[in-house]
């Protein structure tokens, strides 16, 4: 008996504002969050994939 296969899909929230507006928004959240951490040194990235999250309300 072939095994099934189960598809697997990201739950993802499309902008009615397109793109552009959702980089911009992640941009400026991402800056905050940066701020209120104090600025740290090397962590754009973890500071950026929050702000995506918080951005998208996950």
């Amino acid at each position: 008996m072939a095994a099934k296969i189960k598809k697997i899909t990201t739950d993802k929230k499309e902008t009615s504002v397109g793109s552009e507006k959702f980089f911009v928004e992640v941009q400026k959240k991402a800056y905050y969050l940066w701020e209120k951490e104090g600025k740290p040194q090397g962590k754009d990235w973890d500071i950026w994939l929050k702000a995506e999250k918080e951005v998208l309300g996950r």
